[in-house]
């Protein structure tokens, strides 16, 4: 239970304070990617498989509702109700793991371009019970959010709001342990202190929880934060304002926490993937994606963790000798083909019907 998280095990006194409810598998394992440091001459690589957090739905979702999803029992909601892309790894794991603890979900959706995983996870949405809201786009969501909070207050529903990427800093804590479950494993010998541990950040709760929990467990890796959305919406400006939310929130409920600050220096920015942008694709983004699975048998995505990937391994090669680097995986890695077998388009909504009807990028190893 709880003594898996060395943030609650060392700080016993957070669990009287700060809601949390047991959803994932940790701590999960590191491994020697040998097969991608022989192909490219790259120093020690490593990666940590945050894909195995869970048997029902894995990633790094999990992390962050443990807390978030506590917090919606606590107050008594029924329903949460958030935001993503249409394809959201977000709104999924919301809807896969609420529903283990009696949450309902309902998503407030916009436009993507259209990829094999979007299908699949609609679909998942469907099969787990997700009332399904198309805004069109990301101005189209507060109005979306009035006209449901409307509806629900009609029904006698209270509604949960969680935001994009449930990046509160509730759920960033999640990611905290992650960062102290690093430190544990570097002192267990199972990799070097890593100089460097990159990880793709859209809305910044992963990277800001692991910044915060490298340093309190005392290690002086740097992070590297690669952007997978645009500027306005992700950049080192934003990501230190919730680190340092954050950490006010863990020591106005743990006194005998001193967490540090952030400044935007602190995090290493890299945006050279983002390409066209969201969920856009880039070359080399393609390739790390086939080169994880051919060499590592690790299954990554295009608008995620293969512009993370692409970044790492970008930095690996210019490293000196000595240096390591450890990788996020932050994708699930449960196949959710079986639940979905058969299940036909046309009964979700009738806008999410164009991401089956038009063409789509024909990325089979993101399926």
């Amino acid at each position: 239970m709880y003594e898996a998280l060395p943030l609650l095990r060392n700080h016993p006194r957070l669990l009287t304070s700060l809601p949390w409810v047991s959803l994932g598998e940790w701590p999960t394992p590191i491994r020697r990617a040998r097969g991608l440091e022989e192909t490219h001459g790259l120093p020690p690589f490593y990666i940590k498989r945050d894909d195995l957090s869970s048997r029902i739905y894995g990633g790094n979702k999990v992390r962050k509702l443990e807390f978030s999803l506590a917090d919606a029992l606590h107050g008594g909601y029924g329903r949460i109700m958030t935001m993503g892309a249409a394809g959201s790894n977000h709104v999924l794991a919301t809807a896969m793991h609420g529903r283990r603890l009696g949450l309902s979900t309902t998503a407030l959706l916009f436009d993507q371009p259209c990829a094999e995983y979007v299908r699949r996870n609609l679909l998942m949405d469907y099969y787990s019970g997700v009332r399904l809201v198309w805004t069109g786009s990301i101005p189209g969501v507060p109005l979306a959010w009035a006209k449901e909070k409307a509806a629900a207050l009609l029904r006698g529903e209270r509604l949960y709001w969680l935001g994009p990427g449930g990046s509160s800093s509730l759920g960033t804590i999640g990611y905290v342990n992650a960062g102290m479950e690093i430190g544990e494993q570097v002192e267990a010998g199972l990799l070097p202190e890593p100089d460097y541990v990159v990880v793709a950040m859209g809305t910044h709760g992963t990277a800001a929880g692991l910044w915060l929990g490298l340093k309190l467990a005392g290690l002086r890796s740097r992070l590297v934060g690669v952007a997978v959305v645009e500027t306005p919406y992700c950049n080192p400006t934003l990501w230190a304002r919730l680190a340092n939310k954050t950490s006010a929130l863990l020591e106005r409920h743990g006194p005998a926490i001193k967490a540090p600050r952030a400044r935007p220096s602190d995090l290493v920015y890299f945006d050279g993937e983002l390409g066209r942008g969201y969920a856009h694709l880039t070359p080399s983004d393609v390739r790390a994606v086939r080169e994880a699975r051919e060499l590592e048998g690790l299954g990554l995505e295009g608008t995620y963790t293969g512009k993370a990937l692409s970044a790492a391994l970008g930095m690996a090669k210019t490293l000196r000798g000595g240096e390591s680097v450890l990788f996020i995986n932050t994708y699930n890695s449960v196949d959710l083909c079986p639940h979905i077998k058969g299940l036909d388009h046309r009964l979700l909504p009738e806008p999410f019907h164009r991401y089956f009807e038009m063409p789509c990028r024909a990325l089979e190893y993101e399926l």
